[in-house]
C-alpha cells in the first residue's frame, strides 16, 4: 500500500517526541476519528482550506514534557507536518490543469486538552490555503482532477481524510465510497484510493423552490385570517357587521337598532305616528344620533362640548364645563370662544359666570 504523503512525516515525529514509546493515538482510548485528520473546506471560489492535524496520547508527565519540547520546534516550523509535500503537489497539479495554484496563509499551532475520560492529548495542527484547488463552473465544484497524480498516495490505520463542501453547496457525487460526517466526505484507513485518488462534485444547494415558498407563506397568511375572522365571528361574539366605519357584532347591533323604526313588528306606537305624521319633538336627529353611537374618544372637543349640551338640556355654566371635561379654564374659555364666532354655541353673561347654550335651545 502506497503511504499517504503526511504519513511519512507523522511516524518521523513520533521517533522524536518521546522515545520511552509514545504511540500514535490508535488505541481504544484514542480520539474516535484517529491519530491523523486531514481536513479540506473547500470554498466556492475554488479555494480550500487545509487542516492537517496529528494526535498523541500523553500518558505520564514525561511524554507531556516530551510534547511540549517538540510542539515549541513545531511552531517555529523545525519539525512535525510540513507544508512542504503540499507545496509540491500544487506545483504538479498546476502543471497538469492549467489553473495557477498556491500554498499560502500557513499557520502552526499546538495544544494539549483533557478528554471526559481522563486521557490527554497533545494536538498538533498545520493550517493552509491551497488556491483553485477546485475546478468551479457555473453550477458545480468539482475536486478531480487536483488528485490525478496519486501524490496522496492511500490511508493507513489511523489517518482520516475529510472534504468539507463549499457553503450552500452539498455533494452529489463522489468516489469511492465515503461516509457522510458533519456535512463532510469522509474516507477513514485503511483506504485505497488508486491512481487518481479521491474525486467528488458539490452542487449549489437549491433549497425550497420560491414558488412553494410562497404558497406557504400565502396559505398561513389565509390560515390566521380566517382564524381571526372565525375567533371574532363565532367565539361567543355573534356575525360580524361594520357601522358607522368601525366593526361591531350582532349583539352589539341589536343593542343600537332603533325600537321605533317604521314597520317593526309589535311597535303600535311608531305605526301611529306614522299615520298621523305626528312629529317628536324629543326625538333625535340624524347628527344627533351619529354623535351618540360615537365613541367619546373619536370626538373632537367643539364635538364633546356640543354633545355635553344636548345631555344637559341645551345649555349648561361654563365652570360645569370645565368640571365636566376635567379640562383647564384657559382651554374651556377659549374653546367656547372659538365656538360662539363660528355660531356653534351661544354664551351669555350672568352676574360673574357665562351660561351656554346651543343655538337651538329654547329660552326657559
Amino acid at each position: 500500500m502506497r503511504h499517504a504523503a503526511l504519513l511519512v512525516l507523522a511516524v518521523a515525529l513520533l521517533a522524536t517526541v518521546v522515545p520511552a514509546g509514545t504511540a500514535v493515538a490508535q488505541s481504544d482510548s484514542a480520539p474516535s476519528d484517529g491519530a491523523v485528520v486531514l481536513g479540506a473546506h473547500v470554498q466556492s471560489d475554488g479555494d480550500a482550506r487545509w487542516q492537517v492535524s496529528v494526535r498523541y496520547v500523553l500518558n505520564d508527565s514525561a511524554e507531556r514534557d516530551g510534547f511540549e519540547r517538540v510542539a515549541s520546534d513545531f511552531a517555529a516550523g523545525d519539525v512535525g507536518p510540513s507544508v512542504t509535500p503540499f507545496r509540491a503537489a500544487a506545483d504538479d497539479a498546476s502543471a497538469r490543469t492549467n489553473r495557477t495554484m498556491e500554498i499560502v496563509d500557513v499557520t502552526r499551532d499546538h495544544g494539549v486538552t483533557e478528554r471526559d475520560d481522563g486521557t490527554t492529548v497533545g494536538t498538533l495542527t498545520l493550517a493552509f490555503t491551497w488556491t483553485n484547488f477546485a475546478n468551479v463552473t457555473e453550477d458545480h465544484v468539482e475536486v478531480d482532477d487536483v488528485f490525478a497524480s496519486g501524490w496522496l498516495g492511500d490511508l493507513d490505520a489511523g489517518q482520516t481524510l475529510r472534504v468539507y463542501p463549499p457553503d450552500d453547496y452539498r455533494a452529489e457525487s463522489w468516489q469511492p465510497s465515503a461516509q457522510r460526517a458533519d456535512g463532510a466526505l469522509t474516507w477513514r484507513g485503511p483506504q485505497t484510493f488508486g491512481d487518481g485518488g479521491p474525486q467528488m462534485v458539490f452542487v449549489r444547494d437549491a433549497g425550497l423552490p420560491w414558488y412553494v415558498v410562497g404558497g406557504l407563506v400565502a396559505l398561513a397568511l389565509a390560515a390566521g385570517v380566517a382564524g381571526a375572522y372565525v375567533w371574532r365571528g363565532f367565539g361567543g361574539r355573534g356575525s360580524l357587521d361594520v357601522r358607522n366605519g368601525r366593526a361591531t357584532t350582532a349583539d352589539e347591533s341589536a343593542k343600537t337598532e332603533s325600537p321605533s323604526k317604521p314597520g317593526a313588528t309589535g311597535d303600535a306606537g311608531a305605526d301611529t305616528t306614522a299615520e298621523t305624521g305626528a312629529t317628536d319633538d324629543t326625538a333625535s336627529t340624524p347628527s344627533e344620533a351619529a354623535d351618540a353611537e360615537e365613541p367619546e374618544e373619536l370626538l373632537s372637543d367643539e364635538e364633546r362640548v356640543e354633545r355635553l349640551l344636548r345631555e344637559n338640556g341645551g345649555r349648561m355654566k361654563q365652570g360645569d364645563i370645565v368640571s365636566e371635561t376635567k379640562w383647564s379654564d384657559a382651554k374651556v374659555s377659549q374653546l367656547l370662544s372659538a365656538m360662539a364666532e363660528e355660531g356653534r354655541v351661544e354664551k351669555l353673561r350672568i352676574g360673574r359666570e357665562n351660561l351656554i347654550s346651543l343655538p337651538d335651545t329654547e329660552e326657559p
